[in-house]
Order: structure tokens, then C-alpha cells, then sequence
């Protein structure tokens, strides 16, 4: 959603409205980077801590819905796989969105993008694999068929983002890996999501003990299609012959930016900081 990912030059617009899309994707980027790095350092700081101390075994008391189950060997490495790797994924998606890095740094934005795809794709085939594999304990066959969806997306948009870099097809490559980082990060708007919601309702529409209801039926769907539709309004609202749609896409791009702040803090003060210190 940031400047660089146009899909073509855009011609000059009037000097207000393309000043409030970009700072709207320049607030966006700033949020969403204070947010993923926390949710970095609590995935390191709880998960990473037992890892070290206890191998998969230490995942046993991490409270995991359908977790760690002794015996389970290639279980257990999928689902140790999917959670650590996942932090390692979210900080390389972070240094795919910094412009600097990409024009100072080549190499360094090429093989963090190399490794940000492989692992994305091996990270949603083992979250695949953990949703069909292991009887259900929590949730329902809807949100497991959204889940698996997302990991379908993974798998597509990251072939793509390698294939528009292959043929050097810079702008292309800029649009599917920002995509691919819409669906990377679903696990992490979802989070947003459900405590943001609780936070302002109380849990409408969430049976907790059973991990479903409509609400989850819902944003088992929207963690990565919403922002995908916020990604596209943006497309969209680059192109020169829109101009119009810019201050209205960079409202729509405000109000997004503001209710992932609330729910990074509500996340962030109710379970991330707790459990790392």
C-alpha cells in the first residue's frame, strides 16, 4: 500500500489530494510495522524462549489449541515450523516494504523477498497440513476451509511476485508482493480483529469456549480479504485517471489505519507484553 507499489507512473495530480494518499500509506506502513515487529518479539520472547529451553517438547505448556501432542513427530515439527518461521517471515515482509532498502540495498531486498516467499509458501502448507491432519478441538470446518483458502492464496501470490521479478516486470512484481504480504499477514490482522472486537463489544458473536460463531465466521474470511480490498481501492486510486478517488481512498485508508492501532494496543497490553515480560 505504500508509494512504491503504483503500477504505473502517475501523472501529476492535484497537489493536496496525492499528498493525503501518500501520507495515508506512509501511516499505514508506520502502524503496521510498530504492530508486526510487537507481534515479532512476542512470538520470539514466548515461543522462541521454550523452543531454546525445551525443543518441541517446550511447546507443551503453551496452552496451543491442538498443539503440541506427544507422539505426533511430524505434527509437532509443522506446528513448531508454523509459529517460529512465522516471526522470521514477518520481519522479512517488513524489510520488503521499506523503499530504502530496496534502492540502497538490492541484494539484501532480493533474498529477503526469496526467503519471505519459500518460507510463506512452506509455512501455509504446514498450517494446511495441522488444520486436516489433527482432529478439530476448537473452531469449525468454515473457518478451517478459510485458513486453507489463505494458504492457497500464499502459494499463488508468491508465484507470481517470483515471476514478474523474473521477467523484471518491476511494477507487476510490486502489486502480486504486496498482496502476497496482504494474505502472509492475515494470521496478524485476525488477532487485530478479535481482540480489537472484544475490546468494543465484549465478544459478540464468539462462542470463546468453542472458538467459533459468527463473528469468527466472518473474519476467518476478512483477515485477508479485507485488506486485500483496501489494497486494490488503492491500485485503483493511483491510476491518473482517478484522481478523484484519492481523498476518499486516503479517508478509507485513515479509518483502516486507525481501527489496526486500536487493535494492536488492545493485543498488544492484554497478551503480547504480558507474556514476553
Amino acid at each position: 500500500m505504500t508509494d512504491y507499489a503504483s503500477a504505473q507512473p502517475v501523472a501529476a495530480p492535484p497537489k493536496r489530494a496525492r499528498n493525503w494518499l501518500s501520507l495515508s500509506a506512509k501511516t499505514w506502513f508506520v502502524v503496521t510495522a510498530i504492530g508486526q515487529w510487537l507481534f515479532v518479539l512476542y512470538i520470539m520472547g514466548f515461543y522462541g524462549t521454550r523452543f531454546v529451553n525445551g525443543g518441541v517438547a517446550g511447546f507443551a505448556d503453551t496452552h496451543l489449541p491442538n498443539g503440541y501432542v506427544e507422539g505426533d513427530t511430524v505434527g509437532n515439527i509443522a506446528i513448531v515450523t508454523h509459529i517460529l518461521v512465522a516471526g522470521l517471515i514477518i520481519a522479512a515482509g517488513q524489510l520488503q516494504l521499506i523503499p530504502a532498502i530496496r534502492a540502497k540495498a538490492p541484494r539484501l531486498h532480493r533474498w529477503a523477498g526469496r526467503f519471505y516467499m519459500v518460507a510463506s509458501v512452506a509455512v501455509s502448507i504446514a498450517g494446511a497440513y495441522l488444520v486436516w491432519s489433527r482432529e478439530r478441538v476448537i473452531g469449525s470446518f468454515i473457518q478451517d476451509v478459510a485458513l486453507t483458502l489463505d494458504g492457497v492464496l500464499v502459494v499463488v501470490f508468491a508465484y507470481l511476485a517470483y515471476k514478474y521479478a523474473r521477467q523484471r516486470d518491476f511494477a507487476a512484481h510490486r502489486r502480486w508482493a504486496l498482496r502476497l504480504f496482504m494474505v502472509v499477514s492475515a494470521v496478524w490482522f485476525l488477532r487485530l480483529m478479535i481482540f480489537g472486537w472484544f475490546a468494543a463489544t465484549g465478544g459478540v458473536g464468539i462462542d470463546a469456549e468453542t472458538f467459533s460463531g459468527p463473528f469468527l465466521y466472518i473474519t476467518a474470511f476478512a483477515q485477508y480479504l479485507l485488506p486485500l480490498l483496501v489494497l486494490e481501492v488503492y491500485f485503483r486510486a493511483e491510476r491518473p485517471q482517478n484522481k478523484a478517488m484519492r481523498p476518499h481512498v486516503a479517508g478509507l485508508v485513515f479509518v483502516m489505519t486507525g481501527l489496526m492501532a486500536f487493535g494492536i494496543a488492545v493485543v498488544s497490553a492484554g497478551l503480547w507484553i504480558p507474556r514476553v515480560f
